[in-house]
């Protein structure tokens, strides 16, 4: 739906735009472009018990773009970026307990008790951006309109108490956008970009088993039992969108100032399972937990300084 909005809204633009002569030089330009990028990120889960994972974060673009038919303004740009840093966890904590469970073999079944709010400082966190485009120029007087599609890759990775690597995502989209560009002085363009992004499928995995276990003491109605071990959990994700919006401001022929925007909006996954592991009187019993991704959102803003070459 948000493809087919963007290709409505191009219409009548693009209509008047080419009723006088093309200028040439508003065409996208071909090369090589690299930036730096620092901005703020903010993944959150909404909800009664809503965490959120933010901090500031450094990142680098490269993209290289081909004239795929110069007569007919098709063009080829393929994009990769890395963003990286450290991460603050706000949200809650549940602690392990046991309860009374004859279908057990040590008698005992695992759960969780009431959450209370807790916060982490300093986790690693980064995710890395691969892309393929094809678009064509519409080239009008003082204004050129570039429609894009292609596909693109998304990896996440969150660290938590210690562990790089804790979760990560892998997200297989389909980007659909426009670029405007005009010409406010030689050598000085502003291209406007408009972008929306449709997942077409989501694989997430937590590594559960890197947590290792512990002993938790007894109490007034339970005796001190070890948690072992814990499995390895995955979950798929198949419906999610993203929106991305920038304003590129070319200063001098090769360098530019852009400021950005991306938001992500990624629907819960299906319950999976996963194997716990602990022992009660020194009998060890083997238990099957269900969890399930959440419904999460992301936003980053930030400014990026380009090179063009």
């Amino acid at each position: 739906m948000k493809h087919l909005v963007l290709a409505a809204l191009l219409a009548p633009i693009a209509s008047q735009a080419f009723a006088q002569a093309p200028d040439p030089s508003l065409a996208t330009p071909v090369g090589t472009d690299v930036s730096v990028s620092l901005g703020s990120y903010t993944y959150t889960e909404p909800g009664d018990t809503a965490i959120s994972i933010h901090g500031l974060k450094i990142g680098g673009d490269f993209t290289g773009t081909l004239a795929m038919s110069r007569r007919h303004h098709w063009f080829f740009q393929s994009n990769a970026r890395a963003v990286i840093g450290t991460a603050k966890y706000t949200g809650w904590c549940s602690p392990f307990l046991i309860a009374p469970d004859s279908s057990s073999p040590n008698g005992y079944a695992l759960d969780t008790g009431d959450p209370s709010p807790c916060t982490e400082p300093g986790d690693k966190d980064w995710y890395a951006e691969a892309r393929g485009l094809v678009g064509k120029d519409l080239i009008g007087q003082r204004w050129a309109f570039a429609p894009f599609t292609g596909l693109g890759l998304r990896y996440l990775s969150n660290g938590t108490t210690g562990v790089a690597g804790y979760r990560t995502d892998k997200y297989l989209y389909v980007p659909a956008g426009l670029t405007s560009r005009t010409r406010l002085a030689p050598d000085r363009t502003l291209s406007l970009t408009l972008e929306a992004d449709a997942l077409l499928h989501g694989w997430q995995k937590t590594r559960d088993s890197q947590l290792g276990g512990g002993d938790i003491q007894a109490t007034p109605t339970a005796p001190a039992f070890t948690i072992e071990s814990f499995s390895d959990v995955s979950f798929s994700q198949s419906k999610g969108w993203a929106l991305r919006a920038s304003a590129d401001y070319q200063v001098t022929k090769h360098w530019s100032f852009e400021p950005y925007y991306i938001h992500w909006n990624v629907s819960s996954s299906p319950v999976s399972y996963e194997t716990a592991t602990f022992t009660v009187n020194r009998i060890t019993a083997h238990e099957q937990l269900g969890a399930y991704e959440p419904l999460n959102k992301t936003n980053e803003a930030g400014v990026k300084l380009g090179l063009h070459f």
